[in-house]
């Protein structure tokens, strides 16, 4: 009898054993399943240096959905079906003002979700024209150039407009956004510093662009821009002639050219002026790296002048 009842207690410990096991496997998998379903809130900009400067402030707490993919042009970019359901769940669209991918897009965008805030990062800023070269008149001006971000006072002005947008939705984690807006900002001052010193004793000061991207970097640090593109529209055999006859007058050996756009019309004039042509992309989320690359080519053209 006795051997019967202990039997009886091993086969129900054994169950309720099974039991705790079960119970343990279901809890598991109903946090795995919420957790599936817990997402980041969700920020949209136009341009990958707008995400590069939103990391920086809010780290890992937001979803950076990104419209413009790297290697695309701005100009002519259609956003995917994808990107459009990822927009429309964003908290706020920060768009970086008066690119072309926007005159298409945002009155679309704008109709189709009401609700959805857009946050404009050039107000606030000292805009300027773009330009287009004609010799001997200068450079004729045109629309709002658009590359505000590629000057370091200007990426100030951007990152603060993101920061007060961040607090105004998580105000609970103002202290981890102030403090990496603080570092932020004094990346940016030092960086400024760096360029000016690199950019204060070099002689040449004119360099040739296919698309003048770096109005704003020209104008921070004196430089001269002189554009290939005219209003955007690929330039003539004689305008081409008129970059060239005025780099050989004036000693210029830089070409900058931006994988978005022609490369064979920047190489013919580098080849006929001796000079350098130098690959950058202002549109590259890596925003220091590219405003350093582009400053230490003047340095490193102005030494190997020196030098031959």
């Amino acid at each position: 009898m006795n051997v019967i009842i202990d039997k009886n207690l091993d086969n129900l410990l054994v169950i309720c054993k099974h039991f705790m096991i079960l119970a343990i496997l279901i809890c598991l998998l109903n946090a795995c399943s919420i957790n599936s379903y817990e997402t980041k809130p969700i920020i949209s900009v136009s341009i990958l240096p707008q995400k590069y400067f939103l990391e920086k402030i809010a780290g890992d707490h937001f979803e950076i959905n990104v419209l413009i993919p790297p290697g695309a042009s701005p100009a002519t970019y259609d956003p995917s079906p994808a990107q459009i359901v990822e927009l429309s769940k964003s908290q706020i669209y920060f768009k970086i003002g008066h690119i072309e991918f926007e005159k298409n897009w945002l009155d679309k965008i704008s109709l189709e979700y009401p609700q959805l805030n857009i946050i404009d990062n050039s107000s606030n800023l000292d805009l300027m024209e773009t330009q287009h070269f004609v010799r001997n008149h200068g450079h004729h001006h045109g629309s709002i150039e658009p590359h505000t971000w590629m000057s370091p006072k200007n990426a100030k002005v951007i990152a603060s407009s993101m920061f007060e947008a961040i607090l105004s939705l998580d105000n609970i984690n103002e202290s981890f956004y102030t403090k990496n807006f603080n570092q932020l900002i004094s990346e940016i001052d030092s960086l400024n510093q760096e360029i000016s010193i690199l950019l204060q004793d070099i002689k040449a000061r004119s360099f040739i662009i296919y698309h003048p991207a770096l109005t704003y970097f020209a104008e921070t640090y004196r430089l001269k821009q002189i554009p290939i593109e005219i209003e955007g529209k690929n330039p003539s055999a004689f305008h081409i002639k008129q970059i060239i006859d005025t780099a050989k007058s004036q000693n210029i050996k830089i070409v900058f050219i931006q994988k978005q756009f022609d490369q064979d019309k920047a190489k013919t004039i580098a080849n006929e002026i001796d000079g350098y042509l130098i690959p950058i992309d202002p549109l590259d989320y890596n925003w220091q790296s590219q405003l350093l690359t582009i400053a230490n080519s003047f340095v490193k053209v102005s030494d190997t002048k020196v030098n031959e």
